[in-house]
């Protein structure tokens, strides 16, 4: 979640307005229809309000979508690691797949391609808090020799998440619960010991 704003720079009850007023103009229209002067008009604040604290529409949304979003890490496997994969895996798909949060986040990630600042912030501040733990237990993983260990973990992780990423943004086909299982099956049978290396 975003912190409050720092009261030296934002007044807390227009900062409230401007979210919330995102908020209702993008469940109504979506995010093509929001504009930074229909924020404006709905908060009931100046555009130079808006821009004094956001650099873009896109900027506005994600701290919306950070605020709105109250998702962690995924993890809730237990202890076995190719079972917190899984677990992060169905997560994912769930929030992606399941509910609005996913249209957003969707949205977000088509805008950074061109918005160089957004695409940080989206890295910093939402997918890498996330992918931090399972990274962290990959690591755990190959330390107990479940994993193989002359493979990076962000290229282990990608063996999962960029399959799902490409039918989510580009192909359109369905992401299910087979799929989920699928992908992760193949790629715990390329990370096992023993596995042939590329």
């Amino acid at each position: 979640m975003p912190a409050e704003p720092d009261p030296a720079r934002r007044s807390h009850e227009s900062w409230r307005a401007i979210l919330d007023a995102t908020f209702e103009l993008l469940e109504e229209g979506g995010y093509e229809s929001v504009t930074m002067g229909a924020i404006a008009a709905r908060a009931g604040v100046g555009r130079q309000t808006l821009y004094r604290w956001w650099p873009s529409k896109a900027a506005v949304v994600f701290e919306v979508f950070l605020d709105k979003t109250n998702i962690g890490s995924f993890l809730d496997g237990g202890e076995d690691f190719p079972a917190q994969l899984r677990a992060f895996a169905h997560g994912f798909r769930a929030l992606y797949v399941e509910g609005p949060a996913g249209t957003r986040l969707r949205e977000l990630i088509g805008a950074a391609q061109t918005d160089p600042d957004l695409a940080r912030a989206m890295v910093g501040q939402w997918f890498e808090p996330r992918r931090a733990p399972v990274r962290q237990a990959l690591h755990e993983a190959q330390k107990a020799g479940v994993i193989r260990t002359d493979v990076a973990a962000d290229a282990a992780l990608d063996l999962v998440f960029a399959p799902l990423h490409y039918r989510l943004l580009v192909s359109g086909q369905p992401v299910d619960a087979e799929y989920v299982n699928a992908i992760v099956d193949l790629a715990l049978a390329a990370l096992a010991p023993g596995a042939p290396s590329a």
